[in-house]
């Protein structure tokens, strides 16, 4: 396992910090740094196999693609993690991989803020950003829907039920990701009566989804990186890198409209792309995602890539 133990990646923090990191392709190579959802991990080859690897979007031929997990444990007397500290521990990172420039940060969601505040903090470290469903600062509705998710999982710690509040905190949040429309297609069945009780063709997968997730995530770690979230804010006017951001028509958490405004104030390109995915297009919506990434490497970007190794 891959990790770089680094002193003073946080600000204020005299302890030592620990960031878990994976490489895919030729160390030396332009960098990449990609990031995702706050389920993402620092395995970006797996979660987002359609865009990484020779030949594909984010080609190992010629870049070097870097992930790695979010801070989700809070240093002694923080009372949050912010995207802006997610952004420093990644400058860290760069500093102790020896990477004084990365070519490009392409982040989705959450992974879009920290992109966000790593170009507002750190523009001199990049040479463009790649931004996908994240706009200058949550919505009110997005946040007081992951309030909500929040106060379930402080109910379970009261109660002594964490793993069945963060299941059910994440069922919350998925009814979130995908569109009306989606919902509609896949569970528009009947209610069917088992064991007593009226079950609906929705409930099987929202219990699977918080379920499976609850098996791989705590409730702290979870409260962490929901509230990152809602501390997320960047000043479009502070943005001077090469931008390029693209929304989804359907998504419900961070509407087209707030992209939008983020491109007009910024100058960075803006792209729409139609889906019922929602939210969750980035990990759905493989091919049009792809072809996205392809064109802003190859054209708006200006990039040129290495010959090919021997």
């Amino acid at each position: 396992m891959r990790h770089a133990v680094i002193d003073g990646a946080l600000e204020g923090v005299a302890s030592e910090v620990e960031i878990r990191f994976a490489r895919y392709g030729r160390a030396d190579a332009p960098c990449i740094v990609v990031m995702g959802g706050i389920s993402a991990s620092r395995h970006v080859g797996d979660w987002w196999a359609a865009h990484v690897g020779p030949g594909k979007a984010l080609d190992t031929r010629y870049y070097c693609v870097l992930g790695f997990d979010y801070l989700s444990v809070l240093p002694a007397g923080w009372s949050g993690i912010s995207p802006h500290d997610q952004a420093a521990a990644l400058n860290a990172l760069l500093d102790a991989l020896a990477i004084e420039r990365a070519h490009a940060l392409v982040g989705a969601s959450y992974g879009g803020a920290v992109a966000l505040a790593f170009t507002e903090r750190y523009p001199e470290r990049l040479d463009s950003a790649l931004v996908l469903s994240m706009a200058a600062r949550p919505s009110p509705m997005a946040s007081a829907l992951r309030a909500l998710q929040r106060d379930l999982l402080r109910l379970g710690d009261d109660l002594g039920f964490q793993a069945e509040a963060v299941a059910m905190a994440r069922a919350l949040a998925i009814t979130t990701y995908r569109s009306d429309a989606e919902f509609s297609r896949r569970f528009a069945g009947s209610p069917e009566r088992q064991g007593g009780c009226w079950r609906l063709p929705v409930e099987g997968y929202l219990r699977a989804q918080g379920e499976r997730f609850a098996r791989r995530f705590d409730a702290d770690a979870y409260r962490v990186l929901s509230e990152s979230l809602d501390l997320h804010q960047v000043d479009p006017h502070r943005l001077h890198t090469a931008l390029h951001l693209l929304a989804v028509d359907q998504d419900r958490l961070v509407p087209r409209a707030d992209i939008q405004a983020l491109a007009r104030a910024t100058g960075a390109s803006f792209t729409c792309l139609a889906s019922d995915y929602g939210h969750d297009a980035f990990l759905k919506e493989s091919a049009a995602i792809g072809d996205w990434l392809a064109a802003c490497l190859q054209q708006d970007l200006r990039m040129r890539r290495p010959a090919l190794s021997a």
